[in-house]
């Protein structure tokens, strides 16, 4: 009888563990859903994001000339007596779901895999344009040479202006700030990871995180402690470790990009562009 007892004490355990995984998954998906269609919603938030991460006559952008053009015209009429509405409101619309995202992954109510579709690298291929808003410490090519002008011209000038307030704006929230840094950060070892990105991008930026990459996961760490994840420390060793995968392999059991592996690619990259 005690046997019996704890043969369906047994059952009943396994199965309220399998009803709890299938509960978690569900709201995971959930949540996946929710943010696909969030971002599609903001679509012109987005282009105005990265409008303003980028040079106003710089060629790649997410909209056309036309957009580009209205863009321009209304950053000229931004006064400094009041602050840029339309350019803020997009800058915080994007973020804000950026960093909300971010807080699901620290949490563990969505995996970085499941999550890397919605975006993937259409936010990669902007996300230089994007880490000029929100880390001031990387070059915005605003000294950069103006060709004949002695300086910026008009339009540039207005355009650098509204960007420094869309910083501001960041600077004032900053963690919305770490939180979208630390998503860039996953979505880009997770297409690293996949294979997803050219060698030029994977070697470009694994060459910068040998400075960096320690600082990376640095952040990482540090801002589960923020949010007092005690509970979701391996988690937050776990994501930190898998940051890696953007990084040159250091050791042999720990993931990483393998330098011939990505020469190799490259060659075969190169192979592949020279035959169209």
């Amino acid at each position: 009888m005690i046997a019996l007892a704890t043969v369906l004490l047994v059952i009943v355990g396994v199965a309220q563990v399998i009803v709890l995984i299938i509960q978690r998954r569900q709201t995971c998906l959930t949540f996946v859903e929710f943010y696909r269609k969030r971002w599609f919603e903001l679509r012109e938030a987005w282009s105005i994001t990265v409008f303003f991460g980028r040079d106003p006559d710089e060629y790649y952008q997410v909209v056309n000339k036309n957009v580009v053009k209205k863009y321009q015209e209304d950053s000229a009429k931004a006064m400094l007596s009041a602050p840029t509405i339309w350019a803020r409101e997009s800058i915080q619309a994007t973020c804000s779901m950026f960093s909300d995202v971010c807080l699901k992954i620290l949490q563990g109510q969505l995996a970085v895999e499941d999550i890397y579709p919605v975006f993937g690298t259409e936010l990669l291929r902007q996300s230089r344009p994007l880490r000029v808003l929100l880390d001031t410490t990387v070059d915005d090519g605003r000294h950069k040479w103006f060709g004949m002008h002695a300086g910026p011209s008009q339009v540039q000038e207005n355009h650098y202006r509204v960007r420094e307030e869309l910083q501001d704006w960041l600077i004032y929230h900053d963690g919305i700030r770490r939180r979208c840094l630390i998503l860039i950060d996953l979505l880009w070892a997770e297409a690293v990871r996949l294979g997803d990105l050219p060698p030029d991008d994977i070697k470009s930026a694994a060459d910068a995180k040998e400075l960096s990459g320690h600082l990376n996961r640095r952040r990482l760490s540090d801002e589960c402690r923020r949010l007092n994840l005690a509970k979701y420390g391996i988690r937050g060793l776990w994501l930190s470790f898998f940051l890696q995968h953007a990084e040159y392999k250091k050791k042999k059991f720990i993931p990483g990009i393998d330098r011939e592996r990505l020469k190799e690619l490259d060659r075969e990259w190169t192979k592949r562009l020279l035959r169209r």
